[in-house]
């Protein structure tokens, strides 16, 4: 009959998403590279012509594609160091935006005097000058945001020593159990050049778990930051990526060419 299927290759999937340095691209893998929970992923392309037209309804006669309009975008739902990084335009590919797990109670409580705080273990070598942390009382919103100016560990615990200009308010006490966590700053705006990155998609088809590839061998990051604290739905990041077509400095250029984006399928 009309319409009827002639396969079982249908798309019903999520999407795993992979990032990573344009010279990685062939290493991008979901256990290193992957963003996290990805909703909605959409690959479009959203072509242009140039139109030569005659008589007096215009009719086209001849028309030439002059853009792809190729975008993808997503719907990012894991708030990360490294996700919200790379929302505002940051490399994030390295360690150095691997997301901080370490927790710490204060076993000394903050002296405004000193300017310390202290720690029942030795914490140097994940904490040093120049660092940032943040002091919680209890599991609300007392947090406190401040520059480590040194840390020293000593008679079986470390003092934690506060830059000037980042003591917390007289009002406000740290005592003993406090939490303390490290912190890393994501500087929204501050970058003239956004980095490129290479980008990874993976898709199963539902018949069977057959792999649904796309490689992007050179993108960037052109929106994605969105912060909404709300109670009725889990917030998101709206991303989009530009795939870029290659030029012969790239280093997939001999295999890909001129390709922006590149399906894998069966």
């Amino acid at each position: 009959m009309a319409g009827n299927a002639k396969t079982k290759s249908f798309l019903l999937s999520t999407a795993t998403v992979m990032i990573g340095a344009p010279a990685d691209l062939h290493k991008l893998n979901s256990t290193e590279h992957s963003i996290g929970l990805v909703k909605n992923f959409q690959l479009t392309a959203d072509p242009t012509f140039v139109e030569l037209t005659q008589g007096v309804k215009n009719s086209v006669v001849m028309s030439v594609k002059n853009g792809d309009g190729l975008k993808c975008s997503m719907e990012v739902y894991e708030y990360t160091l490294r996700n919200m990084a790379y929302a505002a335009g940051l490399d994030a590919s390295g360690v150095a935006f691997d997301s901080i797990t370490d927790l710490w109670l204060a076993s000394v409580a903050y002296a405004s005097a000193g300017k310390t705080i202290g720690v029942a273990t030795d914490i140097t070598t994940k904490l040093s000058a120049g660092d940032y942390v943040f002091f919680q009382n209890g599991t609300d919103d007392k947090v406190h945001i401040a520059k480590v100016a040194a840390v020293a560990f000593a008679a079986g615990a470390t003092t934690i020593t506060i830059a000037a200009g980042y003591e917390p308010s007289a009002a406000v006490a740290f005592p003993i159990g406090s939490r303390i966590g490290k912190v890393k700053r994501i500087d929204v705006g501050g970058n003239d050049v956004q980095p490129e990155f290479a980008a990874k998609i993976v898709g199963l088809l539902p018949a069977d778990n057959a792999p649904f590839t796309i490689h992007l061998p050179k993108i960037k990051v052109t929106k994605g930051l969105g912060v909404a604290f709300q109670t009725d739905n889990f917030g998101n990041m709206p991303f989009e990526f530009t795939p870029y077509s290659g030029v012969e400095s790239d280093p997939f250029f001999p295999e890909y060419g001129n390709a922006a984006a590149i399906l894998f399928n069966r």
